[in-house]
C-alpha cells in the first residue's frame, strides 16, 4: 500500500498522541493549547485509510532563537508497527515547504532524546543542553533554517 499524505484536525491526533507520546495518559494530555491557533496546521501519513504518522505545527517564538515568523514543531507520532518506513520523513517534508510557503525561514522543536537522530537527518541542530520535561523524559531544543 502506499502512504499518503493529508491535512487532518487536532483531534484526530489525538488518538496516535496518546498511544505513542503520552502512553496511560489522559485525553487532556494531548489536547495542547495551541492546536487551534490562527497559522497552525497537522498532518496525517495514511496507509489504506489508517492514519499511521501525524505531526502538529504552528508559529511560536523560542526565546534562544531568532527569524522571521518561526514556527514549532510539536506532537511528531509514528504508530509503532509503521515505524522506520518513512511516514515521519514524510510529514515533515510537507510541513517545511508549507511553512516555507507562510514565510518561516527558521522551525524549532522540543525533542525527545531518542528522537533527536531523526531530527539530524532531517538538519536539525541541538539548541542548548539537553532538559527534562516531567512526566515525559529528557529533550533537546532542536532547531533549522529553511
Amino acid at each position: 500500500m502506499q502512504m499518503e499524505i493529508h491535512r487532518i484536525t487536532a483531534e484526530e491526533t489525538y488518538s496516535l498522541r496518546l498511544l505513542v507520546l503520552r502512553p496511560g495518559g489522559a485525553l487532556k494530555d494531548v489536547q495542547w493549547p495551541h492546536d487551534g491557533d490562527e497559522g497552525a496546521f497537522h498532518l496525517a501519513v495514511r496507509e489504506g485509510g489508517e492514519i499511521i504518522g501525524v505531526g502538529t505545527f504552528y508559529p511560536e517564538k523560542h526565546k534562544g532563537l531568532k527569524g522571521p515568523r518561526p514556527f514549532r514543531v510539536r506532537g511528531m507520532a509514528t504508530h509503532p508497527y509503521h515505524r522506520s518506513r518513512g511516514a515521519g520523513g514524510l510529514i515533515l517534508k510537507r510541513a517545511l515547504e508549507e511553512m516555507r510557503q507562510a514565510g518561516s525561514t527558521l522551525v524549532w522543536c522540543n525533542a525527545r532524546m531518542k528522537a533527536a537522530p531523526f531530527y539530524e537527518r532531517e538538519g536539525f541542530e541541538p539548541h542548548g543542553e539537553a532538559f527534562e520535561l516531567p512526566g515525559i523524559g529528557m529533550h533537546y531544543v532542536m532547531w533549522r533554517k529553511l
